[in-house]
């Protein structure tokens, strides 16, 4: 499907209603469109595309100068209203026009002013295999500077002296982008820190970089479902292809996850015309024989502004797909448009709405000098406020503790509370960190300690061509959301009927939903 055949899409997430015009509008109806574009502004958490010259049953009919003029002042009168500022993001000609004719149709995006909303926050998990230049490539996203073509920009990405001397991710690390109300840039340039770029920027987008070697793929799962990212970022080598079978069990399983991915085909400056298009037909089989997919290549704004309007509309079952150069520049401008219009997914908004119940899953461990213990991790539902406490646990006798949350930090920056779908680092009470460990959860203190278990029964389905698990197996488990019974054998773990999980024995890969647990009773822990 070719994506100039294709229409702002008319999602509820983020986007508005078609006007033909906005022109001689009344003071009714003038209020009538300000609450429409509030509630819009709302959906799309703080951000919507308006879209001047088409009619309500969606013919492109277009106005003339003058009209669309008038029209675009109303629209930043509207948005004035609502503090929120107005970007033409293209104007073209309209369709079936008599030749010659001047009618243009315009879309425009309406974001919110900085500090005005609570700040549009997306995760993006960036995947594939080693050596495709994962981290080079968000290194220069983040410091608006091309690289030498020795790896120069992925340096400061790194967390250990093994990844610097080796050049292969091995541990999790986060980036920060930004784009301001006008879609403008927010990066580390000009001296910027992540501090600056958060308080700046009306959207902010943080990049977690994953490994792509097989020796780390426990890692890279931890990623995917730990840290519940909206949408993925797969990154292919144009001169080599998707070779590893590590790469496409990374797309399998981010497949699996039905959460949004696009396609970036790096480093076309060092193949031929004739490999590049030999490598995103390979991608392009591997997603249909996956899930009947498509690349649409990007090529130009007007393409990308559809693209990320018709991102999470799986119906049309097309992928985008950059083709880039971190050394020359090559569609490092599209990525970046595209990125500022990414829209937030429904999923997310459903996590938002979630009731009461407090979930925090513990991802990292810090000992923080003149602090104490630091846990970092991901809210999974409720909401988290400074001086709130909660349970936890488990530890290996499968027992919860109730601590206070002394202090919150998000994006490096402290706060007061955090929210369903947020990743933040907590600062709890007087606790020994030689007592935590990765996989445990904080729950809310307001219901009784909650209950771990050892066994429990889920659903599964396979993503590897071999399915058999022998009675006994070890496996490991990465929780996230086939009846099979699973037992946990190092500790007992904090797990819920609803649960999805993923888990691997070698080569066998299963992702499941839990159906059924049983409670662990303290006596029957050894």
């Amino acid at each position: 499907m070719e994506l100039s055949n294709l229409q702002i899409a008319s999602s509820p997430v983020s986007r508005l209603p078609a006007e033909l015009k906005l022109i001689d509008v009344n003071p009714e109806r003038f209020e009538q469109l300000v609450t429409q574009l509030k509630w819009r502004l709302e959906e799309g958490h703080g951000e919507a595309i308006y879209k001047v010259g088409v009619s309500n049953s969606g013919n492109l009919i277009g106005l003339q100068e003058k009209d669309l003029e008038r029209s675009l002042c109303t629209l930043k009168s509207m948005a004035s209203r609502l503090d929120a500022d107005v970007t033409i993001l293209r104007c073209y000609a309209a369709r079936n026009q008599a030749k010659g004719g001047s009618k243009r149709v315009a879309e425009i995006l309406v974001r919110r002013i900085l500090g005005k909303k609570e700040l549009l926050h997306l995760k993006i998990a960036v995947l594939g295999d080693c050596g495709v230049g994962k981290s080079t490539l968000l290194g220069v996203l983040t410091t608006n500077e091309l690289d030498n073509g020795q790896g120069k920009a992925r340096l400061n990405l790194f967390k250990h002296l093994h990844e610097i001397e080796s050049g292969l991710t091995s541990s999790i690390s986060h980036e920060v982008l930004g784009f301001d109300s006008k879609g403008n840039v927010m990066n580390y340039s000009d001296s910027r820190t992540a501090e600056d770029i958060m308080h700046i920027s009306s959207k902010l987008l943080t990049l977690i970089d994953l490994a792509g070697h097989q020796k780390y793929f426990k890692t890279t799962i931890l990623g995917l479902v730990g840290h519940a990212p909206h949408c993925f970022m797969f990154v292919v080598n144009a001169r080599t292809g998707l070779v590893s079978e590590t790469a496409k069990m990374q797309l399998r399983l981010a497949i699996a996850l039905k959460i949004p991915l696009f396609v970036a085909v790096n480093k076309i400056d060092v193949c031929s015309l004739g490999i590049l298009e030999q490598t995103i037909d390979q991608v392009n089989q591997s997603l249909q024989s996956i899930c009947d997919h498509r690349l649409c290549a990007i090529t130009n704004p007007g393409e990308v502004i559809v693209a990320a309007s018709n991102f999470c509309n799986n119906s049309l079952r097309i992928t985008p797909v950059f083709q880039l150069s971190c050394t020359k520049g090559n569609g490092l401008d599209l990525l970046k448009q595209f990125l500022n219009l990414i829209p937030m997914p429904c999923s997310d908004i459903q996590i938002r709405s979630e009731n009461n119940f407090i979930e925090f899953q513990v991802n990292e461990i810090y000992l923080v000098p003149d602090v104490g213990v630091v846990v970092g991790g991901l809210l999974n539902c409720g909401t988290i406020r400074e001086n709130d406490r909660l349970w936890l646990g488990p530890y290996k006798n499968g027992e919860f503790d109730c601590v206070r949350i002394y202090s919150i930090h998000r994006n490096r920056s402290p706060c007061h509370t955090v929210q369903a779908g947020q990743i933040a680092s907590l600062a709890i009470n007087n606790l020994s960190k030689e007592k935590l460990r990765k996989g445990m959860v904080l729950i809310g203190s307001n219901t009784k300690p909650p209950c771990a278990c050892l066994i429990f029964e889920a659903s599964v389905t396979w993503l590897s061509s071999r399915k058999i698990l022998n009675k006994g197996s070890q496996i490991t488990i990465e929780k996230e959301n086939v009846q099979i019974q699973l037992y946990l054998k190092k500790q007992p773990e904090y797990i819920v009927e609803g649960n999805r999980i993923i888990f691997r024995q070698g080569n066998i890969i299963g992702l499941g939903i839990v159906k059924k647990i049983v409670p662990l009773l303290p006596e029957t822990v050894t």
